[in-house]
């Protein structure tokens, strides 16, 4: 029974283990609270991988990481108007919210810092869309100075459950991540904090995510469906299913039902003919243009996609 918390956890392991006909009726309950709190739009983001590679940290999943061999761009700080720049191409793709992401566990350089400073000023008052910054483990004051530079949100992953991460990420903890959450909450900034499915966790482990992430009460939680990177450890993992994304979706809704849910990495490959279903299963957003290591869906797909599916494109703020 959903109340104003969502649903229970006992409910939540019963919803994500339905088949057959029964997960029809899942995806009409999802579609139902999504509709009472969101409408018919849907909000589109993109994002600057505005420092690539060369990254300290082992995340089993990122082929960013130094530890793996697997083949990525590597390069430095982009400028500003490089960044601003690529959100100008966003803003005429529909995206509302752009966010500039780095590598590495944290941005270390005040130069850089300085970039992702200017940028976040060019964004919001230049180009006209809301800026995000993804930077890793970015201390207080340094969050609050980003703030006052214009900076209205931050962006960072829990990347799982609880119980799973130590399997899949080996050089912070789960700690580190929500104590980031909380810094940029204390900072007065709106947080996004979302991770990604499929990488070998358990059912149950899927709703415990969905659960720590109500209980962190972020204002956007992106899902990601693991697209497998060569030079991994999880290349080759089997994938999910349509059916799995869509159930999946359709659980976190009715845990999370006045949260904005993002639809994001991993879209394309794990959804497949069945993308569309995506906000009919009760996500409110995604990501349009490319992700950090991979190429994503055409625009024009993207917007045809989204009227097809009976849903209009939420405009800049």
């Amino acid at each position: 029974m959903l109340h104003n918390k969502g649903i229970s956890r006992q409910e939540a392991l019963e919803l994500i283990r339905l088949e057959g006909e029964e997960v029809e009726d899942l995806f009409c309950r999802a579609a139902e609270i999504r509709k009472a709190a969101f409408g018919d739009q849907v909000r589109l983001c993109a994002i600057s991988n505005a420092k690539s590679g060369a990254c300290s940290e082992r995340c089993d999943f990122c082929a960013q990481s130094a530890h793996f061999r697997a083949a990525v761009p590597v390069f430095p700080m982009k400028s500003a108007q490089c960044i601003a720049e690529e959100a100008r191409r966003a803003k005429r793709a529909g995206a509302r919210e752009f966010s500039i992401v780095t590598s590495g566990r944290f941005l270390r350089k005040k130069a850089d810092l300085a970039q992702v400073e200017q940028a976040s000023r060019l964004i919001k008052e230049e180009v006209g869309l809301e800026p995000c910054a993804s930077l890793g483990e970015i201390p207080g004051e340094v969050l609050n100075q980003l703030r006052e530079s214009g900076l209205l949100r931050y962006h960072h992953n829990i990347e799982t459950a609880p119980s799973f991460h130590a399997s899949i990420v080996h050089t912070h903890t789960y700690e580190d991540e929500i104590r980031v959450v909380h810094e940029a909450k204390e900072a007065g900034l709106a947080v996004c904090c979302g991770g990604i499915l499929g990488m070998g966790e358990t059912l149950d482990q899927r709703v415990e995510m969905a659960l720590a992430l109500r209980d962190l009460k972020p204002d956007c939680v992106p899902l990601n469906f693991l697209d497998p990177r060569p030079g991994t450890p999880l290349a080759g993992k089997n994938r999910l299913t349509p059916l799995q994304c869509l159930k999946i979706i359709a659980v976190f809704r009715l845990i999370l039902p006045e949260t904005h849910i993002f639809v994001c990495g991993g879209r394309e490959r794990n959804l497949g003919p069945l993308q569309h279903r995506m906000f009919q299963a009760g996500a409110t957003g995604t990501m349009v243009g490319d992700y950090l290591t991979t190429t994503g869906q055409d625009v024009d797909e993207d917007w045809r996609m989204i009227a097809e599916a009976g849903f209009r494109i939420e405009p800049p703020s």
